[in-house]
């Protein structure tokens, strides 16, 4: 793949060629991530093997049906029943999933920053249809709601995010809504269903579901982005028997979103 730093790279920015600052620094392993990461890190549950495409029908399929306890879904996607559940500060519930290893990339809406691992920038670049200011390093990157070739000027706030290694990236954060991670993985249908699933600290009970999405699986050679946003809202009930509602939540996790899969033409 021919480098971003490249002055002949299509789409010239305004202000400077789709280049920038390049970081260099050595990334940390799976082991001292999953380390960082802490006990969060066992609720990814096991999926199957693919590109960051939904997984065909056929034996990956079958797969996917198996390690999700045979759960009978058109599309046999895996099967969540009872994650992990952490009430946020915002007043919503966030789904915990965690990814396999290390990110390629962060995007924090909180901090306007973005950890990269420099061995994948020039796809993550690609990927996240970003543009680099070569005046001050900055990439300016398009948000969800943003239509296709959304021209970001200069000085726009919220699309600019100053460029970190991985290093500095705290996988203990709480992720923001809108944040996005870019991950070597496949996406493989998911399917939630809640029957009166406990809150972290037994606080509250949620019933919600089910809900169908795509999230990232084990990792491969392909690159895959996952947003953290609303996949649903659940009912809230004060006792274990989900029979005292209280009200309903917004339930946030990771997920691929279909406009950011890659082409299959």
């Amino acid at each position: 793949m021919r480098s971003i730093a490249s002055s002949s790279a299509p789409g010239a920015d305004r202000d400077g060629i789709h280049g920038g600052v390049g970081l260099t620094g050595p990334t940390q392993d799976r082991r001292s991530f999953l380390r960082r990461l802490g006990l969060s890190a066992l609720a990814a549950p096991t999926l199957p093997w693919g590109a960051c495409v939904p997984e065909p029908s056929g034996a990956p399929a079958e797969r996917a049906r198996a390690s999700a306890g045979g759960a009978e879904d058109p599309r046999r996607a895996r099967l969540i029943t009872r994650p992990i559940l952490i009430a946020r500060s915002d007043g919503g519930v966030r789904m915990v999933s965690p990814p396999w290893e290390m990110p390629a990339a962060y995007v924090s809406m909180a901090t306007r920053q973005l950890f990269v691992d420099f061995d994948y920038r020039d796809q993550v670049y690609w990927d996240l249809h970003a543009h680099i200011s070569v005046s001050t390093g900055v990439w300016r990157i398009p948000l969800v709601e943003d239509p296709p070739k959304y021209p970001i000027t200069p000085g726009d706030e919220l699309r600019e995010f100053e460029e970190l290694t991985m290093r500095d990236w705290d996988p203990t954060a709480e992720p923001a809504e809108g944040d996005i991670r870019v991950v070597r993985a496949a996406a493989v249908p998911t399917r939630v269903e809640l029957s009166c699933a406990p809150l972290a600290g037994g606080s509250a009970w949620l019933r919600a579901g089910p809900w169908d999405f795509l999230q990232a699986g084990e990792p491969n050679e392909m690159l895959c982005r996952e947003d953290f946003g609303s996949v649903g809202t659940a009912e809230r009930y004060a006792d274990r028997d989900c029979t005292n509602l209280l009200g309903s939540v917004r339930v946030l996790t990771w997920s691929v979103l279909p406009e950011f899969l890659p082409s299959q033409s």
